[in-house]
């Protein structure tokens, strides 16, 4: 499999206490800041529910050197870059990615934020409103709802049990006693070792040492709060529950069982229990789930309590026949557990558990620079200690054996989602009808568990005949992969678009996507990776990983497609669908198929005509469709010619670009998503190649979201969620317009939206050098940093959308003479002819 990562480490105290842990990586082009509190939810005072949840927004408003109330997203917007937050129980984290030569104006910004916020009350009761929004929000979300319920099988003294999310109705921003004890808990929890800092960037050790004692030593000094004996979650005496919800759109399940937490243990334990949940033979927990029609998948989640404490969940997606037999899906999934850790030779294969660990590393070290810092932030904290193991080593037998051992006993907890429960009482803080009885016990099974076959991936096949590569066919750019690595790049297109395109097309990528997630916890130890898209009747697939089995690994994700399974396709349609409902509006609009082409989309006659459409009609439409189309192929890579003969049938090798439509005029659809609140989602098309356009785009979208964020939540309170960005689409380039609210019309959202436009059109008359160089580098840069898969990513987009080799080099020639008035006259322009205007809106 090869080695870990080239990431070089350095971990330090500083004279403050803060703990600091920096990492050279060679790289990167950008430098991501993460900053972690030992501190969240379960310690804020009882009196103020939220309080932590709350102070974390209020941090954002405003601080010490840099008062405006927009001075953070001003600048990390204005230069590129992105932020983010959020409270855990037992943490509060904060994170920060930015171009790499603003890593000391970024640090000292940062640890203004967390050290010196002015907390002022006027602007506090304006940030109360967003957080009661948000809540309002999280009252439709599933997984709040499964929370809120079951906190009340809790233990009350235990602060698990309580409400933590923040309404309008917890907190009092304008009460002298509540600003007091918000400084009060900033005040003893935002300081010295309570505070760990993660710091990566392309800068030596030495020189992020130097920075990082700078700036970060001028936080405050202390030693850690000391925490509370909290009881046990769970009551002593308390017996095993059956919870039931109301939940009509979901078809989910979970067991909860409580742990004793320790930390080394339980991170390596459950990274373990996850590969084993990857599996898919006929002898493991998925295959039998998935074999009997019951359920799709399962993933496990850990929840600290406190130090010692902790409550395990695994979740389950179940399949339309699973629905209603939860005691029999528990039961064999006690059986399971309880074989698997009666089975100490199942973990026993060092070279398949070392080759999981290093492509796990992979996997998180070609993240964007903000995420993989988060993640290493948050492992860092439940680790605890000075010194974070970013990938720690699987764990011993008798210790994983140990483990399991809570988790071979009946669950406390066995929760189940209904259509309707017209005899439940309601939650009190996320509404939903609940009914808890005791849980019977569960019924004796015997699954027919086995250890894991050969994995056939880990040799290489034997080469079979195979021919020449087509000649209208792509090859290089295998810099773009991870070394040692290659990819195979297809892309289906319907020569003739009709009614049934855009539906078949997304029909073959899910049977791709079902089949790539049975095949995932075999492939992806060595190294390998799927894509998939769809859009307009047009199929994308990209297969990375090591070339010698590349071969294999195709074969048996093309078979998918061979087979026919319409049934199973047809749920995953559904399924999908269910899924999107469970995402905040704007999610779910970006989500919509019109959101996603710039093609006429009628979601609702896709459905009908799937509905319309038997199992074998479906399955020869989803042959006719690969059969017909043209095929476009790019090897990155040493990609072996044996994939050819796979590839026989499904398309016919073409060269042909995807063409790129010019859409113009205004258009507006209403998709018809219920709910209390409103979301609307513009989209400007830009046409097609016209590079400076492009250009200015992406400089506008550099400068205009710390102001768009000003404008609609700060200024107008309008919304809690909302975005001002660049997309680069297989179609053209975009600018998105996105702002869900509580309270607004559509009709309101969509004039704040074009005043916006309006309003910065005139502005950017004013705009000087000082803002527009950064901007400049900013946009300059997005064209050539990030991961190793958004890379790819760009390419792979430029490829679909069949633009020239030389386009990113006539993006950076525009971007070096774009002037202000050329900004100008773009801004101008977006409400003219020849740029497409179309208008999603929630309902």
């Amino acid at each position: 499999m090869g080695e870990l990562p080239p990431l070089r480490q350095r971990s330090l105290r500083l004279d403050n206490g803060v703990q600091a842990t920096l990492l050279h990586d060679p790289q990167a082009t950008r430098v991501a800041l993460a900053a972690g509190v030992d501190a969240g939810s379960l310690h804020e005072p009882p009196a103020w529910p939220g309080l932590a949840h709350f102070l974390e927004h209020c941090l954002f408003l405003g601080s010490e050197g840099f008062a405006e109330v927009g001075a953070f997203a001003g600048y990390v917007h204005g230069r590129g870059g992105r932020y983010n937050a959020r409270t855990l129980g037992l943490h509060t984290q904060y994170y920060l990615e930015m171009p790499a030569g603003e890593l000391a104006p970024a640090l000292e910004r940062l640890c203004a934020l967390l050290a010196r916020p002015l907390l002022l009350p006027e602007r506090l009761l304006a940030e109360r409103e967003v957080l009661h929004a948000e809540y309002l929000a999280r009252c439709q979300d599933g997984d709040s709802q499964l929370f809120g319920a079951l906190a009340g099988l809790l233990d009350p003294a235990h602060p698990l049990a309580h409400f933590h999310a923040g309404a309008r109705d917890s907190l009092d921003p304008q009460g002298p006693g509540f600003r007091a004890e918000l400084r009060a808990w900033h005040a003893r929890h935002y300081r010295g070792e309570n505070l760990r800092l993660l710091v990566c960037g392309p800068q030596s050790l030495s020189e992020l040492e130097t920075q990082v004692r700078a700036v970060a030593d001028a936080l405050p000094g202390g030693a850690p709060v000391s925490v509370p004996a909290w009881p046990s979650p769970w009551p002593v005496g308390q017996g095993c529950l059956r919870l039931e919800l109301e939940q009509p759109a979901q078809r989910r399940m979970s067991l909860w069982w409580a742990l004793k937490h320790v930390a080394a243990r339980d991170e390596p334990a459950l990274d373990l229990l996850r590969q084993a949940l990857r599996r898919s033979d006929a002898g493991s927990l998925p295959g039998v789930l998935r074999a009997r029609g019951l359920a799709q998948s399962a993933r496990p989640e850990l929840h600290p309590a406190d130090a010692g404490q902790a409550l395990l969940a695994l979740h389950l997606e179940l399949l339309v026949d699973g629905c209603g037999r939860e005691e029999e899906i528990a039961a064999l999934c006690r059986d399971w557990l309880a074989w698997l850790q009666g089975s100490p030779e199942w973990a026993g294969d060092p070279l398949l558990a070392e080759n999981g660990r290093i492509g796990q590393a992979w996997d998180e070290y070609e993240r964007a620079p903000l995420e993989r810092a988060a993640l290493w932030l948050e492992r860092w904290q439940r680790q605890g200690g000075a010194v974070p193991t970013l990938w720690p080593a699987p764990p011993a037998n008798d210790v994983w054996h140990g483990w399991l051992k809570a988790l071979a006993q009946p669950p406390l907890v066995l929760q189940c989602s209904r259509t309707a429960l017209p005899q439940g009482a309601f939650t009190p803080r996320f509404p939903v009808r609940r009914l808890v009885i005791p849980l019977a016990e569960l019924p004796t099974v015997r699954g027919p568990w086995q250890l894991p076959p050969d994995n056939p991936f880990r040799a290489p096949p034997p080469q079979s005949a195979a021919g020449d590569w087509p000649a209208e066919w792509r090859r290089g750019g295998a810099e773009l992969l991870r070394p040692g690595h290659a990819a195979l790049l297809l892309a289906w297109q319907a020569v003739e678009p009709g009614a049934d395109a855009p539906l078949v097309a997304e029909l073959a990528e899910l049977a791709l996507a079902e089949r790539w997630a049975v095949l995932a916890g075999a492939a992806q130890p060595f190294g390998f990776d799927c894509r998939l898209s769809h859009r307009a009747g047009c199929l994308g697939l990209c297969l990375s990983g090591p070339p010698a089995a590349l071969p294999r690994v195709l074969e048996r994700l093309l078979a998918a497609l061979r087979e026919g399974d319409a049934a199973r396709w047809r749920e995953a349609w559904q399924r999908r669908r269910d899924e999107q409902t469970q995402q905040i509006l704007l999610r779910r609009l970006l989500a919509h198929p019109a959101a996603r082409t710039r093609q006429p989309v009628d979601e609702e006659a896709l459905a009908r005509r799937l509905a319309a459409l038997d199992d074998r009609s479906l399955a020869g439409r989803v042959a006719d469709y690969l059969a017909a189309a043209e095929l476009r192929g790019w090897r990155l890579g040493d990609v072996s010619p044996a994939v050819l003969p796979l590839l026989q049938g499904v398309g016919r090798p073409a060269a042909v670009a995807l063409q790129q439509q010019a859409t113009s005029g205004e258009h507006e659809l209403h998709v018809g998503i219920g709910g209390s609140e409103q979301a609307v989602l513009l989209r400007l098309l830009a046409p097609p190649g016209d590079p400076r356009l492009e250009a200015a785009w992406r400089l506008l979208a550099v400068l205009w979201p710390g102001a768009f964020h000003h404008a609609l939540r700060v200024e107008q309170g309008l919304g809690y969620a909302l975005f001002c960005r660049f997309a680069d689409t297989a179609e053209g380039a975009e600018l998105q317009f996105g702002v869900q609210s509580p309270h607004a019309t559509a009709a309101r959202l969509q004039q704040a939206i074009r005043d916006f436009l309006a309003e910065q059109g005139r502005s950017l008359a004013g705009l000087d050098a000082a803002r527009l160089e950064p901007a400049r580098r900013a946009a300059r840069e997005a064209l050539e940093e990030g991961s190793r898969p958004a890379r790819l990513q760009r390419v792979v987009t430029a490829w679909f959308g069949g633009r020239a080799d030389d386009w990113p080099l006539r993006l950076r020639a525009e971007l070096a003479r774009l002037q202000t008035g050329d900004l100008l006259a773009a801004a101008q322009a977006l409400s003219g002819p020849g740029i497409g205007r179309q208008w999603l809106i929630s309902r």
